[in-house]
């Protein structure tokens, strides 16, 4: 899963901010009831793809084969809206909020990485013309991934990380639970051993450098 400083929870990188990993009963003692979180529609690839690009940040780049992040986030629509891939509309839950997508999350099974890889990595290559282009690794066969979770700006602070966390673990079932933090967001890397993740192994992304971490 990814994270970073502008959202601290990332998937390869898991990223929100650390007020959005309130736990659910803190949202709940708040007064905010109870959340519903919901799969993704494919009408909703843009405001997605928007949030993703902005969190993932060299990832998407290099996933997409693109730069700009208006042409970054084109290109994650697209992935978004497909039906086989590992951004693909199948693998998101979100939560949504006055009919905006509040928060999301992408996850998905160890086991599928290599076939929902194929057609992110067939585009990449025929768009660069790099035959050799390969994708990092981010997970293990027999382990469930979570790649992304990004809350809306507007939406921290809300607990919806945490719930979103939570969907994505029951959705784990007797698999491991695992997620990817970068090794210098201490923070993560500590919030989630607080939520009995440990660190097994470190592991390079795009250049990033995260602890693959364990549940």
């Amino acid at each position: 899963m990814h994270n970073h400083e502008k959202a601290p929870l990332q998937a390869p990188f898991v990223c929100t901010k650390w007020e959005d990993t309130l736990s659910l009963r803190e949202h709940q003692e708040k007064g905010s009831g109870k959340m519903t979180i919901r799969g993704a529609r494919k009408e909703e690839a843009g405001e997605i793809a928007v949030l993703l690009t902005d969190m993932l940040g060299d990832i998407a780049k290099d996933q997409t084969a693109e730069q700009k992040p208006e042409k970054v986030s084109e290109v994650l629509a697209s992935y978004i809206r497909s039906e086989l891939n590992r951004f693909s509309y199948h693998n998101i839950w979100v939560k949504e909020i006055d009919k905006q997508v509040a928060g999301v999350i992408v996850c998905y099974a160890g086991d599928d990485a290599a076939i929902i890889d194929q057609p992110i990595l067939e585009y990449v290559r025929a768009k660069t013309a790099n035959n050799t282009f390969m994708l990092d690794p981010e997970t293990e066969e027999g382990d469930y991934y979570v790649d992304s979770l990004v809350v809306h700006p507007a939406y921290r602070g809300q607990g919806i990380g945490s719930a979103l966390l939570q969907k994505a673990e029951e959705l784990s079932g007797d698999l491991r639970f695992t997620l990817n933090v970068e090794l210098d967001n201490k923070g993560a890397a500590s919030l989630y051993e607080r939520q009995g993740f440990k660190r097994e192994k470190k592991r390079d992304i795009s250049g990033h450098h995260f602890w693959y971490m364990v549940k």
